[in-house]
């Protein structure tokens, strides 16, 4: 095929991935054999049915970390990709992001010339889509989202993530679908299609023996009864082992619990559900906070959330994995920090005296250095460790080509480097420990200093609470804090702050 017809056949493809159709004569040339079909979405009849929503109170879900996420299998390279909901229902598309991968290893597609095209956009900064950095439309009729690329990707998976939180529902009629570099259409996923609702039915029959008949979905009420059996059943049979080790199975199982309030609460099947889906999120992938986040809506008090750390310890039990702890990023091991605090004391030395070499001292901060302050050791409920770094820059503007540089100085010394979010903190990943510590740059302006505080908001101190760096004895390491410790974490905990509480600064509103 000559480099013309190929690029003919990817402007079809974008043309098609981004309307739908086909382009007209004249818009775009193209070899006659080689127009692909009209994009759509995958046949979804089965969601009107009157008792879908109640059997299947969640579908369409899929979650917005790495054990949890809409995985799109694909064969050869992509030449675009297209995310979008229903053509004529109103609707918003809110994502964390996709990736590319090949053979398990990420892909940088912003090397082959990347263009991302939309119908609107109402992400709240220019982090790239690629890097988690969002993808946000307006809340409109059809609204979608495309990238095509000037060279195709050879790939084989591509990775959508959802929301982190109970909002990521906006999304559970969305449809993915990609093209190959020919401009050929390939795969074509709908997250609420008749094809994932008879998956889940046909998962529920070989995991308890029952069988859901598709004639359930017309009622509401014989919808129900099925629930009810069906979830009790998926309950008794989890005390006895792990449900499923396919992480797409683990979705589906989820769609049957309702992941938002409804007039009916979680019965005691409901939780043992939920329970076991997070366990097996940390059975498979151990490292996982667990997808607690996506549940937010439904766990709206410190009761519930202890209801459900309870349930996956329970389930995990089961499972033989370590007991969980309850934290803001997750569920998470049992006093994780202090159990390995050797191991994480030598990677804080090593970061630091890396960071420290190419100039930037690195303090103890946040939750790392209340621990350090009121305990004297790793925070029990805590699970990262956080160090902060001055930067001599006045604003998050003039700071990002600093920290772009500092990444890539951080690269070269071996050290992995990664981004969990859209703000401006990055993991680094110790190459001789395997863990990672997560740093956060602060921006000092002559007396005023700016910083992540509650909320992760930016917010400016005074400069004499943090500089110039203080010696800190910690465990037996010399290390560094801010020059006033208490200080500091009387502006970032309050008052309070020498009283312990798990609660505090929980990254959703708690009403008891």
């Amino acid at each position: 095929m000559t480099p013309r017809n190929l690029r003919s056949r990817i402007s079809v493809a974008v043309h098609v991935l981004r309307t739908g159709e086909l382009p007209g004569e004249g818009q775009v040339e193209v070899e006659a054999t080689s127009g692909p079909e009209p994009l759509g979405r995958e046949r979804s009849s089965l969601v009107d049915r009157p008792g879908t929503a109640t059997l299947l109170p969640s579908l369409g879900y899929f979650g917005g970390i790495a054990a949890n996420h809409l995985a799109v299998p694909v064969s050869g390279t992509v030449g675009a990709v297209r995310l979008f909901l229903p053509s004529d229902e109103p609707g918003q598309i809110d994502l964390r992001g996709i990736e590319l991968y090949r053979r398990g290893r990420r892909v940088d597609p912003t090397k082959a010339g990347a263009r991302v095209e939309q119908s609107s956009d109402t992400t709240k900064d220019d982090r790239s889509p690629f890097a988690l950095g969002g993808i946000r439309t307006a809340k409109e009729i059809g609204p979608w989202w495309s990238v095509s690329f000037e060279a195709p990707v050879a790939v084989d998976e591509v990775r959508v993530f959802n929301r982190l939180d109970g909002f990521g529902h906006r999304n559970r009629r969305l449809t993915v679908g990609v093209a190959d570099g020919a401009g050929r259409h390939g795969a074509v996923v709908t997250v609420d299609s008749d094809r994932v609702v008879r998956r889940t039915l046909d998962l529920v029959e070989r995991l308890t023996g029952i069988r859901v008949p598709e004639s359930d979905l017309d009622a509401v009420a014989s919808a129900a009864t099925a629930r009810r059996r069906v979830v009790a059943a998926l309950a008794a049979r989890a005390q006895e082992g792990l449900l499923t080790t396919d992480p797409v199975e683990e979705r589906l199982l989820v769609s049957l619990v309702p992941l938002e309030p409804v007039e009916q609460d979680l019965d005691d099947d409901d939780w043992a559900l939920l329970g076991h889906v997070l366990a097996a999120e940390r059975h498979r992938l151990p490292s996982t906070a667990t997808s607690i986040r996506t549940f937010h809506l439904q766990l709206r008090t410190r009761a519930r959330l202890e209801r459900l750390t309870d349930e996956v310890n329970r389930a995990g039990a089961v499972l033989g994995s370590p007991v969980a702890i309850l934290s803001r990023h997750g569920i998470v091991d049992q006093s994780g920090l202090r159990q390995e605090s050797a191991r994480y004391l030598d990677t804080i030395e090593r970061a630091s005296a890396l960071l420290g070499g190419l100039g930037y001292p690195t303090m103890l901060a946040y939750g790392t250095l209340l621990g350090a302050v009121r305990e004297r050791d790793f925070l029990a409920h805590d699970d990262d460790v956080d160090l902060m770094v001055p930067l001599e820059v006045p604003d998050r503007a003039a700071a990002e080509p600093v920290l772009e540089k500092l990444r890539s100085d951080l690269r070269e010394a071996g050290w992995k480097v990664s981004r969990p979010n859209s703000y401006t903190n990055f993991h680094l990943h110790d190459p001789s420990t395997g863990l990672h510590v997560d740093v956060f740059p602060l921006f000092v302006d002559g007396e005023r200093l700016t910083l992540h505080m509650e909320g992760m908001k930016l917010r400016t101190i005074p400069a004499s609470v943090v500089m110039p760096p203080t010696p800190l004895e910690f465990k037996g390491r010399d290390l560094l804090g801010p020059a006033d410790p208490e200080a500091f974490l009387a502006e970032r905990y309050g008052d309070g702050w020498s009283v312990a509480d798990p609660y505090y600064d929980w990254p959703w509103r708690l009403d008891g």
